[in-house]
């Protein structure tokens, strides 16, 4: 994940480790004969909430959840797949607007240990900003612009909230309003390609998604773009089942 984001270190509390691993969901996608690395959410025992981008045009989705370390075959990983997806009706791949979906699994997940649901914002919250909040992002994701190079290990980054005059500023105001921001405590640290539809994290609830950084890498210090969940609420009430 992240440019120069932590592998799941020492200094990070104990909750923390463990809440990284329950709700945490890694995505492989199959999209015009490619391979397309991203995060998600289990958000019910069947359904993972990630990033439109994720799974638009995708033949099928490789989800794996309780996973640590990709590469290893541990005891906490579910691996299952799909090509049940809902797409907001109004995802714009050129704008990276609606950048929500949800994936169906077709069978519902035992909860463990290892393997959590995590809970949106709800209708009533549609007002709230989250500015100057601080999250945290996880993923497995690139970690350097030089290099293709993805973590096979969940990396996090804790970042703060920016409000969305800041963002937009920053995007020459293509930024929308049912989009935030997020900067790393040190600007170095970033989510990067690979970490789309990995959740944002506020407080224990998922606040939004991952969607896209600059076009100029993810090291350069620019904020990173999200959706925005508390606007999409509705949908999510109308869509997850």
């Amino acid at each position: 994940m992240a440019i120069n984001g932590e592998f799941r270190a020492l200094k990070i509390k104990k909750w923390l480790v463990l809440f990284i691993l329950l709700i945490w969901v890694a995505l492989e996608s199959k999209i015009n004969g490619h391979s397309v690395r991203c995060g998600g959410s289990l958000i019910k025992v069947d359904q993972v909430l990630t990033a439109a981008f994720c799974v638009y045009n995708a033949t099928t989705t490789t989800i794996t959840l309780g996973a640590h370390n990709l590469e290893e075959k541990e005891d906490t990983q579910v691996t299952l797949e799909s090509s049940n997806y809902t797409i907001h009706e109004e995802y714009n791949w050129t704008s990276h607007t609606n950048d929500i979906a949800i994936i169906r699994l077709g069978q519902s997940v035992n909860l463990t240990s290892a393997i959590s649901t995590i809970e949106t914002p709800p209708l009533k919250d549609i007002l709230l900003t989250y500015d100057d909040d601080l999250g945290l992002v996880a993923g497995w994701g690139k970690y350097s612009d030089v290099e293709s190079i993805y973590s096979n290990v969940l990396r996090k980054i804790e970042v703060t909230i920016i409000p969305y005059l800041a963002c937009t500023i920053s995007y020459l105001f293509k930024v929308q309003q049912t989009e935030m921001c997020t900067t790393g405590l040190q600007n170095s640290k970033n989510i990067c390609l690979g970490d789309s539809g990995s959740p944002l994290v506020v407080n224990g609830t998922q606040v939004g998604i991952a969607s896209y950084g600059s076009d100029f890498g993810c090291s350069v210090g620019a904020p990173a773009v999200h959706t925005r969940l508390t606007r999409f609420a509705s949908w999510l009430s109308q869509n997850v089942q």
